[in-house]
């Protein structure tokens, strides 16, 4: 199978959080924050940080997404989520969808791709 074939299965090799942290050098008690700020649309991102102080609930579905993602071993089991968070989420107006201040699910799927390739194991099929 092709090496960067996104079909990939279950990982035995470090979760998603471990991988981003290490791409980021960053410590896991910031992996939150930074994910939020990585994968919000860049049209959105000055309003998302100001309105975050304010009103930090509006924000509650993308942390959850966050949560769900963090200890994921492969690109598949991180879809799952991503695709259960966005069938939460279909319903959704109003100024978060208008001015973009929620996660792009294709940055964090593309960034998710990118990091489970870079594992030694590489991409696994099913």
């Amino acid at each position: 199978m092709d090496n960067n074939a996104a079909n990939w299965g279950e990982g035995e090799g470090l979760d998603f959080i471990n991988l981003f942290c290490q791409k980021f050098g960053c410590p896991e008690a910031k992996f939150e924050k930074l994910l939020f700020q990585e994968c919000l649309y860049p049209e959105g991102k000055d309003l998302a940080r100001l309105l975050r102080v304010f009103r930090p609930g509006l924000f509650a579905a993308d942390f959850e997404l966050i949560e769900g993602v963090k200890h994921t071993t492969s690109f598949l089991e991180l879809k799952k989520q991503v695709d259960f968070y966005a069938a939460q989420t279909s319903h959704e107006g109003g100024l978060r969808v208008l001015f973009k201040m929620r996660l792009s699910k294709s940055r964090l799927l593309n960034l998710a791709k990118s990091l489970f390739a870079a594992t030694p194991a590489g991409p696994r099929s099913s």
